[in-house]
């Protein structure tokens, strides 16, 4: 299962889901701000999320949601098949008022958590309840389920005398080596627990038990160093260092020093060494301790890279980090999509898989490397969608491809194998779904739509408005131009 961020027909859904009963208003998370309640105007309407010249949206009002989009008829019944294209834009054969996710092609429905929301439009799908489009630091884990749900800035201080390397980031990983609630992306004491009486040795904590935050035991750091007073200056077995900042410290305690760790608020395991040979995935042997896997080698740990395929040092540069990262969504400009979404928050959306490597998931979402165009034509997918880790190609570190978990396994299982998913691309033209002029119609060339009075639509696409609008599409044909 795929957990891709909100967008707009989300609202449409819950207004279905509110009016049959299925669902009651949710209280809004303590961390909401405006932008994370409504994520899909944060992200930025996408060309067409929004009714166009001669195309339906699935963004209908209300008043759409108990009638025929062609007139006054009651809507089809649920065991019926597509008759209309106009009710079913995402092509998975579900019309959009019996579909969980009505913007997103999810055919099985899976809703593990059950309250009414598919998991492939969940961004907290293992807890019923809340908010699933809130995000506040829009890494792709709903609040609910985020261990680090605040923006990076709160955790960082302000003007504190930390390095860019060691500052709170997005890191869009869930592990909690001291299982005191706090994710070891911004927890002041990586592996001492310190907050409400959770942690290793006393109450291990699991996702949904209650905890506070705010709390006065929580996350205590008396001189505002950012480093907590219950582990300030510590140091565990096989550490490199005592907890700190410095570079011969370590702060995660993970047995490679802050300078040569390249994650060091993440803990590696514990790895003795002689030469990378000795280390998974080839990572360097630091001091006879295995490092984070570095794909691109630009000294930032494929875990925690905003762009673990290609080279970005800069995001770990004082005043480089935000230029590399504009919209904040832990996805580096030279990684995005395309030119589009450089500043539309598009993070990468998680799964639950039984093979991972280096926090991404092992899986080929188009392992034939072909798609059918508008026209229903085979087509060979683009150069750079095959190459992407995760579509065409299996991520470095996968010996082969995974298979997804479900909630037939218990809590714990699910969130051990969480792992990150390629950027949501449902048409795989290369063009992901928030930068796409037609996200379910094949068009790498994005080509926006011109009409009979050569008129052109910048923010329309071609292959989904005019000839090609879902009134024009025969749902015989998966919703494919009719003859």
């Amino acid at each position: 299962m795929t957990h891709p961020h909100d967008r707009h027909p989300r609202r449409l859904l819950a207004a279905v889901l509110l009016a049959l009963g299925a669902c009651k208003p949710a209280e809004l998370d303590p961390f909401e701000t405006d932008s994370a309640t409504d994520s899909g105007s944060t992200a930025g309407s996408t060309a067409g999320d929004d009714t166009g010249p001669g195309q339906t949206s699935s963004a209908s009002t209300t008043a759409d949601l108990t009638t025929s989009t062609t007139g006054d008829e009651p809507l089809p019944t649920c065991d019926e098949p597509v008759s209309d294209c106009k009710l079913d834009l995402d092509r998975d054969g579900l019309m959009f008022h019996c579909d969980n996710a009505p913007d997103y092609f999810n055919p099985d429905q899976s809703d593990v958590d059950g309250d009414g929301f598919g998991d492939v439009a969940d961004l907290c799908p293992t807890l019923p309840g809340g908010m699933p489009a809130a995000d506040s630091d829009k890494d792709g884990i709903g609040n609910a389920c985020d261990l680090c749900a605040r923006l990076p800035a709160f955790y960082n201080g302000d003007g504190a005398p930390i390095s860019e390397k060691m500052k709170v980031r997005n890191i869009p990983q869930v592990e909690d080596s001291d299982h005191d609630g706090i994710g070891d992306a911004c927890d002041n004491c990586v592996r001492t627990p310190n907050c409400g009486g959770y942690g290793d040795g006393l109450d291990p904590y699991q996702l949904g038990d209650p905890i506070d935050i705010d709390a006065a035991d929580c996350q205590i750091d008396a001189d505002a160093d950012l480093i907590g007073d219950a582990c300030a200056g510590t140091m565990l077995p096989g550490a490199a260092g005592p907890v700190g900042f410095g570079l011969q410290d370590d702060f995660d305690q993970d047995g490679l020093a802050n300078g040569a760790d390249t994650c060091p608020r993440q803990p590696v395991p514990l790895q003795a060494c002689e030469d990378e040979g000795d280390c998974p995935g080839g990572a360097a042997c630091v001091g006879g301790q295995c490092n984070h896997l570095d794909f691109d080698g630009d000294d930032v740990g494929d875990i925690c890279d905003t762009c673990p395929w290609d080279k970005n040092p800069q995001q770990i540069q004082m005043g480089m980090a935000e230029e590399n990262d504009i919209d904040g969504d832990f996805v580096g400009f030279n990684c995005e999509t395309h030119p589009g979404a450089f500043e539309t928050p598009d993070p990468r959306p998680f799964g639950f898989y039984d093979l991972s490597a280096n926090g991404y998931c092992c899986v080929r979402q188009n392992a034939a490397g072909t798609t059918l165009d508008p026209d229903g034509n085979t087509v060979p997918l683009p150069a750079k969608v095959l190459n992407r880790p995760g579509v065409g190609a299996l991520p470095p570190g996968c010996a082969q491809e995974g298979q997804p978990l479900n909630g037939t396994v218990d809590l714990a299982t699910l969130w051990a194998s969480f792992c990150l998913m390629p950027q949501l691309d449902q048409d795989f033209d290369g063009i992901g779904d928030v930068a796409d002029l037609c996200r379910f119609s094949f068009d790498p060339d994005n080509t926006p739509f011109v009409d009979d009075e050569n008129m052109q639509w910048d923010n329309w696409g071609k292959y989904c408005t005019g000839e090609y609008s879902p009134e024009h599409l025969d749902p015989a044909m998966m919703c494919l131009p009719g003859t």
